[in-house]
């Protein structure tokens, strides 16, 4: 599980929204021993959760 300190969401809110999902997804694929579709959702569950992004958003970057 990844944990996101308060100066990192600050910094994933300032880059807008595609550039922070990117690079939550960056995040995710270096994951020591690899990233389960598990983390991902956890993550983006984070995100949501902090305002960072939105599940309409993310879908739609997903679907590109």
């Amino acid at each position: 599980m990844i944990d996101f300190d308060l100066e990192t969401i600050e910094k994933l809110r300032a880059m807008g929204p595609r550039k922070a999902y990117d690079q939550i997804r960056q995040t995710v694929h270096r994951i020591p021993g690899g990233a389960s579709s598990e983390d991902f959702q956890q993550a983006f569950e984070a995100m949501v959760d902090h305002g960072v992004l939105s599940w309409e958003q993310i879908e739609e970057f997903e679907a590109a």
